[in-house]
């Protein structure tokens, strides 16, 4: 289809290169709109609309159009509805509620490596998430090779370190190459 940005019903409707999906708890699906730099929201009738965004990239926390994203990839869904949106050229892990009004979780928009809380927190180009019964967030962070682990706010890294490869091991004696998708099996171990 043509790219574009219009909310709408069925062929009406435009994206620009959608990245992520996943089933809400209103029984829509959230699209992460990767070049509209936007989340939009999808009913099983192909009605479309704008939950967060308007097009533009940019860092900012808001309502609606007033927020802004940098090309959002994955998506997951806390045990409260809330959406949590990797925020890739953010380098933040963003939050989304369906009422429309988004925050930052982790990050503050810097590239790095740093495990914290908040805004102390560095990733590096986050391409997904994964959302446990807990509410526990695993994080790909594609240019840091690594895994990482959000409880609350509290970043850790789950596996890998600096050094690309292949390699089995435990948390750093692990090896990526730029791990971009992440899913978690039905008993909870991370895929």
């Amino acid at each position: 289809g043509k790219a574009g940005f219009a909310d709408g019903r069925g062929d009406e409707a435009r994206f620009n290169d959608s990245r992520g999906v996943v089933l809400t708890g209103t029984g829509e699906y959230a699209v992460s709109d990767f070049g509209n730099h936007a989340i939009r929201m999808m009913t099983d009738e192909g009605e479309v609309r704008t939950l967060v965004g308007n097009g533009e990239a940019g860092f900012a926390d808001g309502v609606g159009e007033a927020a802004r994203f940098n090309n959002p990839t994955g998506l997951g869904v806390l045990p409260n509805g809330d959406l949590v949106v990797a925020d890739q050229g953010n380098n933040a892990i963003r939050l989304v509620t369906m009422e429309g009004s988004a925050s930052t979780l982790v990050g503050n928009g810097t590239a790095g490596f740093a495990d914290g809380a908040g805004e102390a927190v560095r990733l590096n180009t986050p391409t997904d998430v994964a959302v446990d019964g807990e509410g526990v967030i695993v994080v790909a962070d594609m240019d840091n090779n690594r895994l990482r682990k959000i409880v609350g706010k509290e970043v850790t890294t789950m596996a890998g370190s600096s050094e690309r490869g292949s390699a089995d091991g435990a948390g750093a004696g692990a090896r990526f190459n730029k791990p971009i998708t992440v899913a978690l099996d039905e008993r909870g171990r991370v895929l």
